[in-house]
């Protein structure tokens, strides 16, 4: 765990709050709207290229059950169910997320396909085999007592453990996870998050890398190699 938060977290920080202090404000990616509440991690800024880097690699999802962790705005959850799901579940641990989610997704008329609600990663969703699991977890292993920040610290990378403990449990014989991790703050950072895959009995497979702000983003799928 670090005891100094990145720049780039801290910037991120400082951009948020401006946001928050102008109340939610609405952002445009194709033809989704998107309305992001105060403090919700936004789908566009300069620093949401872990956001992004995930639903561009969804392709065709067309009849499969979807599982959104960290829904935020709801942004990986519509993008799936645009990509032809046939249901998507997503859950988040801050209330005022999932509500920002549930708005987004009445505003882009997806109702039908798209749940939401709160849950502290797997604990309130019911036992059920998704064909995909998305899961936008925080990057820093950081310690922060302000609940806002939710989105950006994993103390102790428990939450990272905890979804590859438990992602067995609600995955399809042909199942994957997807998520993105960058290196902000340690070089061993990617060889973290694979040990916690394997040592869960999950395959790594970096499906696209790229350099953006200073750092490395990496997009990973997951699959179960028992």
């Amino acid at each position: 765990m670090i005891n100094t938060i990145p720049k780039i977290t801290q910037n991120f920080i400082e951009m948020i709050n401006e946001k928050a202090n102008g109340g939610t404000y609405r952002v445009k990616l194709g033809k989704i709207n998107i309305d992001v509440f105060p403090y919700i991690f936004p789908p566009q800024s300069p620093f949401s290229e872990s956001t992004h880097s995930v639903y561009q690699l969804f392709g065709n999802l067309a009849g499969q059950e979807i599982l959104d962790v960290g829904t935020g705005t709801g942004i990986q959850a519509i993008y799936a169910a645009l990509a032809g799901a046939k249901r998507v579940d997503a859950v988040d641990i801050y209330g005022p997320a999932v509500r920002c989610a549930k708005h987004n997704v009445a505003l882009n008329g997806l109702e039908k396909v798209v749940k939401v609600w709160q849950s502290n990663l797997f604990r309130q969703v019911p036992k059920k085999e998704y064909d995909l699991i998305i899961a936008n977890l925080p990057i820093i292993d950081a310690q922060s007592e302000d609940i806002k920040l939710h989105s950006l610290v994993d103390p102790g990378f428990l939450y990272h453990e905890e979804l590859f403990r438990e992602a067995p449990s609600y995955l399809s014989k042909e199942g994957s996870i997807t998520l993105c991790h960058a290196n902000l703050h340690e070089g061993s950072t990617f060889e973290r998050l694979e040990n916690a895959a394997r040592h869960n009995s999950f395959l790594p497979n970096i499906k696209k890398s790229l350099k953006s702000l200073g750092y490395e983003w990496r997009s990973y799928e997951f699959r179960s190699i028992k």
